[in-house]
């Protein structure tokens, strides 16, 4: 017994050596600086006019005129974007920075009227090719819009819904193409990608149902394939084969029903997915080039005092470049707090080709306190782990690249928690991809399930560079921003509370991941306020510092 016993162990041992030598593998080598200063570039740039015209989408009277009036902004982009659709406040602020730029701003009609989606298609008739239309119908999955909305970026014909149709004869537009009669399912949307399928350029794809209004006049503008499919077995099996023949590294816009699955299948494909749904009049900002400051939190405090804890609080989902863009309040409404205590943030680094008058102003709004990091999980969101190796590769260099450029020198990385040595070993061996780089300095882990504190604060080494998992998530177990009661907060300060000094190991280091959809900023002034004194908040750079200079580099995990 003891034998085979014996026999067992050492055939363990061996694999796991035979194992970790195959994770020791030569990582490729990383591009020079001025390699990646010319990497990155998912949208073609055009020379936007010096006049905008400005239309309020309180003018229109339903989804429908919307959804056209974005189309003909995305028409009129391929030749010069011109057109601007005031979507909420935050677009008065973008208006309010480009006017400066010297752009005319143009909000009424030849008759001093408001812009309607009347006169506005009037105004822009011309760049209709052959002033052709294609008419659909509305649907949840948006198979007709959808489809439509390919013709318009391949033959800038204008995509009109049935209930429009009478506008369109009116202006004496010519029917190219009728979807209006069609049978919409699966069917539909693979005989469709199909037929024109070769047509296009993947350097990325649009995922959109009908209720998002946002982002086609950008898919039209730069010819992106746009669909939409529930996940289910044979939707998933649909949007395989649509990023099969993609290829790796293309980028993909917009969302989906479930983001698991979602970024899962993307990942295998060696894609990136960007979450864009809900971004409005890109087709003009992703061509108004905006200078970007640098952070204002530029030097890294060095701390000494042993009888501290150190604790760096990270905001989370700063990927979601359209929650940026649309200046959701649990960001800014933080940013700009008189309250200010050490944070970090997560911010796309992707968003300065999307948008970089959001990304200038979330910069300028930061201050000596805050401290940007790239999002998950480098330039767009991926799953390390279950990406393909070869495709990993240009991955790292684009998100070097990206995060070169937004001056991000710290990645937040998302996915599973390792369940034995041999995903542990393969999440280390990704880690290396990201180290390679030497603006890349480490980064924090956001690891599922469990609210991303699945790694309970292990610390990961990659090229001598520390890479942390998220100790503890300030996210409610429900989910529920009512659940999050003072009660419930004072519980978690106390956990922290509880935590040693010693800087010596991971055991006197906490990241702590803040969840922007239920942690207001009433309940991160609380929660820090139930600190105690030997709890010292620091940025991420900073306790990533205290990381690499103190405690041995290996991989560890803090005491419970």
């Amino acid at each position: 017994m003891n034998k085979k016993l014996t026999l067992i162990v050492a055939l363990v041992v061996a694999f796991v050596v035979v194992f970790t030598s195959a994770f020791s593998l030569a990582i490729p080598s990383p591009k020079t600086e001025k390699q990646l200063a010319e990497l990155y570039d998912i949208c073609k740039d055009y020379q936007v006019s010096d006049k905008l015209y400005v239309i309020d989408s309180a003018t229109f009277k339903s989804t429908e005129e919307r959804h056209l009036a974005v189309s003909l902004q995305g028409i009129v982009a391929k030749v010069e974007p011109q057109i601007f659709i005031i979507t909420n406040e935050i677009s008065y602020d973008y208006l309010d920075i480009i006017s400066k730029s010297g752009v005319k701003l143009i909000f009424d009609d030849s008759k001093g009227e408001p812009w309607t989606v009347e006169t506005l298609l009037d105004k822009f008739k011309p760049y209709i090719t052959d002033y052709g239309y294609v008419l659909y119908r509305s649907s949840e999955k948006a198979e007709g819009l959808n489809a439509a909305t390919n013709l318009a970026a391949l033959y800038g014909w204008l995509p009109v819904p049935l209930e429009l149709q009478p506008l369109a004869e009116e202006c004496k537009l010519e029917l190219k193409e009728d979807f209006s009669d069609d049978e919409y399912n699966l069917k539909f949307q693979k005989e469709f990608f199909q037929k024109y399928k070769s047509e296009f350029k993947y350097n990325a794809v649009v995922s959109l149902r009908y209720e998002w209004t946002g982002l086609r006049d950008l898919a039209i503008q730069q010819g992106f394939y746009t669909f939409y499919i529930d996940d289910d077995e044979d939707g998933d099996s649909l949007r395989g084969k649509i990023l099969d023949y993609a290829g790796s590294g293309t980028t993909v816009l917009g969302w989906a029903k479930y983001e698991v699955p979602y970024v899962s299948q993307a990942s295998k494909n060696g894609s990136m997915v960007i979450p864009t749904d809900h971004c409005h009049n890109n087709s003009f900002l992703a061509s108004f080039k905006c200078d970007v400051p640098e952070q204002k939190h530029n030097k890294t405090k060095k701390y000494i005092d042993t009888s501290k804890h150190y604790v760096a609080i990270v905001f989370s989902d700063g990927d979601n470049v359209q929650w940026l863009q649309n200046g959701f309040n649990e960001y800014f409404e933080k940013l700009s707090s008189e309250e200010q205590f050490p944070m970090t943030w997560t911010v796309s680094p992707s968003l300065q080709e999307f948008s970089s008058v959001t990304a200038s102003m979330i910069y300028s709004a930061s201050t000596v306190n805050d401290y940007l990091i790239a999002g998950v999980s480098g330039a767009g969101y991926i799953h390390p782990t279950e990406y393909p190796l070869n495709a990993l590769d240009d991955f790292t260099d684009i998100t070097a690249s990206s995060m070169l450029k937004s001056g991000l020198s710290y990645v937040s990385i998302l996915d599973s928690t390792p369940n034995n040595l041999i995903e542990d070993k393969a999440l280390e061996h990704r880690l290396e991809y990201y180290a390679r780089y030497d603006n890349i300095k480490g980064g924090v882990l956001s690891l599922d399930p469990d609210k991303y504190q699945g790694g309970e604060g292990k610390v990961y080494f990659a090229n001598g560079k520390p890479f942390v998992s998220n100790r503890l998530s300030l996210w409610h177990p429900d989910g529920e921003d009512a659940l999050v009661t003072e009660e419930w907060l004072k519980e978690q300060a106390d956990i922290v509370n509880s935590y040693p000094a010693d800087m010596e190991t991971i055991n006197g280091y906490s990241v702590i991941n803040v969840h922007p959809w239920s942690i207001s900023v009433e309940n991160l002034s609380y929660f820090v306020s139930q600190l105690d004194e030997d709890v010292q908040l620091v940025t991420l750079d900073e306790l990533l510092t205290l990381v690499e200079n103190n405690i041995p580099h290996e991989t560890a995990t803090p005491d419970k």
